[in-house]
């Protein structure tokens, strides 16, 4: 008789999605080991500089399924006004959670705090095992299990598993030891990120502003906090990386205009190169890629994570299916179902986005017009806008039970 696995899931990479994954499938009555290199920390102290995530109105139903929204709202920020401007152009679209019969459009929070809550929600699972600090240094398929091993404080062991899920982020190491060939567009552009204060208060509304270089995004982040994603060409980045603030606010000011009225600090400064990454398959024996690992996308909308959120809505719920059905887990057709689900969702955003990169970061003679009458129309069309809010939501589309707020159980 064949000896069990180890675990019956193993997620390579304890992420928001790999940790929202574990917390997702939570009550199923499987063995679900997290690996990951650092440890999560839960005494960290709010900063200034924290990062934050844009969720999407959908993300949030899929916390709410998931059992940990009544955490997580406290700490948020609504966006319930959204402003699309095109610099130097006319044109302004407006988009309104009210036009869209929603509290909001979506929630702006800081990851450390969202990491914070998933964690302690796990603690309360004793079949979840966290393998951290550790990294994964080997893959094998074998039979109908995974052999993965791992390098924890310079021992190294090795685990087996029904699945491998690979959650770990654009240059997933587990997407090159599985040998899954990727796709990658370059283009030439890097985000900066940090977060600024501002002298007039953002009244929960988010500002994605394209200009020449890529689109300038705010995020409401508290009273008067915003969160800067910034797309600059590659050649400006050495320079603004470098600059002082005063100068840095100064450029940002000239870019973004007096809305908010002046910027009057500036965090830290983060830069992250920019490319549109698809995994050429997200199947492979006893594997499965998800989250960024999947597809990596540029900043715009504001749709990488969201997709993410919605590949784990969708797994778990295959997942927990096929074990009520005493299905095999890894089992292609048991994955296949997963991919079939995701390709049309995941296809559409990463053209989307690539769309709006290309169209909204040049200055080719004509295109400005264009884009000026496009922002137009879309503000003066109620259902074209209304399919957009759908869209960019994360409500189209077939749903799983967590995207539509209920348990898996």
């Amino acid at each position: 008789m064949a000896t069990p696995p180890d675990y019956d899931l193993l997620i390579a990479g304890g992420g928001l999605i790999g940790s929202g994954l574990a917390l997702a499938l939570a009550h199923q009555p499987l063995r679900i080991g997290i690996i990951e290199a650092v440890p999560p920390t839960t005494h960290e102290q709010p900063s200034f500089d924290s990062r934050a995530i844009a969720l999407a109105f959908g993300s949030r139903q899929i916390f709410e399924g998931i059992g940990c929204w009544s955490a997580i709202a406290p700490k948020t920020t609504p966006i319930r006004h959204i402003h699309i401007s095109d610099r130097g152009h006319f044109g302004v679209t407006r988009l309104e959670a009210a036009q869209a019969s929603l509290p909001a459009l979506g929630y702006v929070v800081e990851a450390r705090v969202l990491g914070q809550i998933i964690y302690q929600a796990l603690k309360n699972f004793s079949q979840i095992e966290l393998l951290s600090p550790a990294k994964v240094i080997n893959v094998s398929g074998e039979g109908d299990q995974m052999r993965v091993q791992i390098i924890s404080q310079d021992h190294i062991r090795t685990l087996s598993t029904r699945l491998l899920i690979a959650a770990d982020g654009g240059s997933s190491l587990v997407r090159q030891l599985l040998q899954i060939p990727v796709q990658r567009k370059d283009y030439g552009q890097t985000a900066i990120i940090a977060n600024v204060a501002t002298e007039h208060p953002h009244e929960c509304t988010a500002f994605e502003r394209f200009t020449n270089t890529g689109p300038l995004a705010l995020l409401p982040l508290g009273e008067k906090r915003s969160n800067l994603v910034w797309t600059v060409k590659n050649m400006q980045v050495p320079y603004l990386a470098a600059v002082d603030n005063k100068t840095f606010l100064a450029h940002l000011q000239q870019r973004f205009g007096q809305r908010l009225g002046q910027f009057t600090r500036i965090g830290k400064r983060h830069v992250y190169p920019l490319q549109l990454l698809r995994s050429q398959q997200q199947l492979a024996h006893r594997a499965i890629l998800i989250g960024n690992a999947a597809h990596n996308l540029h900043p715009v909308a504001g749709q990488g994570f969201n997709l993410g959120l919605r590949d784990v809505a969708a797994l778990a719920q295959t997942l927990a299916d096929a074990h009520k059905a005493d299905h095999d887990l890894g089992a292609p057709e048991t994955l296949s179902t997963y991919v079939q689900w995701r390709q049309w969702d995941q296809r559409l955003i990463a053209k989307s986005t690539d769309i709006l990169v290309r169209l909204f970061s040049n200055n080719y003679a004509g295109l400005g017009l264009a884009r000026g009458l496009g922002l137009t129309a879309l503000d003066l069309l109620p259902l074209l806008k209304r399919r957009l809010m759908r869209q960019a939501t994360g409500l189209a589309g077939r749903q799983p039970r967590l995207a539509r707020g209920l348990s898996l159980l």
